[in-house]
């Protein structure tokens, strides 16, 4: 229940007396909440609660919201004001006797479609002048910054073409230090109780005053109001880039380093540039072949650039969804899930608000949250390798260097068994097939009409070593040149007489992807562990070692030729035994 307002004597004052009339007008009116008042009429709820609590007399502007709120009879109540103000004094002189209080029309009381103050935006020469008259605007609505924000947050919804405004961007709108977009400032002048015809006034004037053309008259050629970096948030749009996106190993999700959005737009009104829109669209059009993990790092990565090009810290985020900043870094980098509640409510927060790409992004985030095919497999996976087969299922283009064993999708079923007795040798039976059945189902996309290129690179050595014992490397072999002949497969050997090269350290993987938001993949699988590097430092120059070793190993023409004149060695007429014979 709504706690009881406090009791007024009218005998104490015309304070008094004018807050027992405005009480007694609600009580006719139903006795609505203060919420509700504040919905029809553009104002807080603690202003008309305030201009009714007899603790100091309202200004006009509020007592007209109050009335327009309650459906009174907006003359009558300007004749009340005019006589409680000369009462308390406040309207002494001739010249105040004949002029309308603050925000009334010349001619008598607005109506309810009038303009709560008389501001006129095609008066704006520039657009510090345009973002003072919204200041002012503001200014006689009453309403301080944090009412403003609290009004969009409550005027917002899943659908609704509302935008949930952030109180620091408003204030560098405001200030001047931030050029707002088309939409803002409408939205700005919606809540301050601008009728759909001034709408229509502050639209034309921010369309003229954003154009490009208008931006350099008031700031100069090539300039353009910056903001200054937020102590310990992130940088603006326009400004450096956030830093510490550093990889990081065991089982780390990689992170995405997407680029900064460029500034909006100021002539379109859109909620984004339509470089985000494209963006946007990318990831609703990405195929679903890269499993949750790969979801949630694309949905992660443009939650992301649709915060930060509404200039919306990861503090007022995680707030907007009663959670941390740390979870929202979270959120973006893929690490977790997704809650659609959470998601609903940051996509209004980010100004998402055309309801099919909601749709598509809710039901994203739905997918995301789908266990991929290798879930099943859990209990032998273990996390880090998880996101690798995440990884792998997404991408477009994979390079691979082994020096030890036959890269992995390219395993017979037998060799693969083989390696997997070497790395689990106290496995059972039941794990050893499980394990070998994980590698098998990872070499079904490689042989299907839409296989992504792979371009294998193998040292020498890995072809004399008989694992599995003679007919099973011989096996193996074939499978080799079986699989190099396909069109989407490339294989190298690295001869013994190729000396030393920058790739002698050992194993990696590189795996790019085609899609913007998700960068290329350093993979180094080690005993216990991984390490994922996504850095642009480190993938080129793991790039360029990879591109130095398909120089120094034999044209991929030859290899076929190559693997044949090995089988009719002699090494391969002699079964080599071994511990393994299964």
């Amino acid at each position: 229940m709504p706690r009881p307002e406090n009791p007024l004597d009218s005998a104490s004052g015309p304070v008094a007396a004018f807050a027992i009339a405005l009480r007694r007008l609600r009580a006719e009116a139903g006795a609505p909440s203060y919420r509700t008042m504040a919905a029809r009429c553009f104002y807080g709820y603690t202003t008309l609660a305030t201009a009714a609590s007899g603790r100091r007399f309202p200004t006009w502007e509020i007592t007209r919201a109050y009335v327009v709120a309650c459906n009174g009879d907006l003359r009558e109540w300007e004749r009340r004001w005019r006589d409680t103000a000369r009462a308390l004094g406040l309207l002494g002189n001739e010249r105040e006797e004949r002029s309308p209080p603050a925000g009334l029309p010349e001619g008598g009381p607005p109506e309810h479609d009038q303009p709560v103050a008389a501001v006129d935006p095609a008066q704006a020469k520039s657009l510090p002048e345009l973002m003072g008259m919204l200041g002012q605007l503001r200014g006689r609505a009453g309403l301080s910054l944090r009412q403003l924000v609290e009004r969009s947050r409550e005027h917002s919804g899943p659908g609704r073409a509302a935008t949930v405004l952030a109180r620091t961007t408003v204030s560098e709108f405001l200030r001047g230090t931030r050029p707002p977009r088309l939409r803002d400032v409408v939205r700005i002048a919606q809540l301050c109780g601008a009728t759909p015809s001034e709408l229509d006034a502050w639209a034309a004037a921010a369309h003229r005053l954003l154009s490009p053309e208008a931006l350099t008259a008031t700031y100069g050629e090539g300039s353009r109001p910056e903001v200054p970096p937020r102590p310990g948030g992130p940088s603006r749009p326009g400004g450096p880039s956030r830093s510490g996106d550093r990889s990081e190993g065991l089982s780390s999700v990689p992170r995405t380093r997407p680029k900064l959005l460029a500034a909006s737009s100021p002539d379109t009104g859109t909620a984004r540039t339509d470089t985000a829109q494209s963006e946007t669209a990318t990831v609703l059009d990405f195929s679903r072949r890269g499993g949750p993990t790969v979801l949630r790092i694309l949905l992660g990565s443009q939650l992301r650039k649709l915060r930060e090009a509404r200039g919306i810290s990861t503090e007022e985020a995680g707030y907007e969804i009663r959670g941390s900043h740390s979870k929202i870094s979270r959120m973006e980098l893929g690490r977790v899930g997704f809650k659609e509640r959470d998601l609903s409510v940051l996509l209004t927060l980010y100004g998402v608000d055309d309801p099919a790409e909601r749709a598509s992004l809710l039901e994203l985030a739905r997918e995301a949250n789908t266990p991929g095919w290798w879930h099943r497999y859990g209990d032998i996976l273990p996390s880090w390798f998880e996101v690798y087969l995440a990884l792998e299922e997404a991408a477009s283009l994979i390079r691979t260097y082994e020096v030890q064993f036959v890269p992995g999708l390219l395993q017979t079923e037998d060799y693969a068994r083989a390696v997997v007795r070497l790395g689990f040798p106290e496995a059972s039976d039941d794990e050893v097939q499980r394990r070998v059945r994980v590698r098998m189902t990872r070499q079904e996309r490689f042989t299907s009409p839409d296989a992504p290129p792979l371009w294998a690179v193998i040292d020498e050595a890995v072809l004399h070593r008989p694992l599995g014992g003679g007919n099973v490397m011989r096996a193996q072999i074939e499978h080799l040149i079986s699989m190099a002949e396909l069109p989407n497969v490339t294989l190298q050997v690295v001869p013994f007489g190729a000396g030393g090269h920058a790739a002698a350290s050992g194993t990696f993987t590189v795996l790019r992807f085609a899609e913007p938001g998700l960068s290329d993949v350093v993979y180094l699988e080690q005993l216990t562990t991984a390490l994922y590097l996504d850095k642009p430092a480190d993938v080129c120059s793991y790039m360029e070692a990879m591109n130095t070793v398909c120089v120094s190993a034999s044209r991929p023409d030859k290899t076929v030729g190559l693997l044949r004149e090995l089988l009719d060695s002699d090494s391969f007429h002699q079964e080599t035994p071994h511990a393994d014979a299964s």
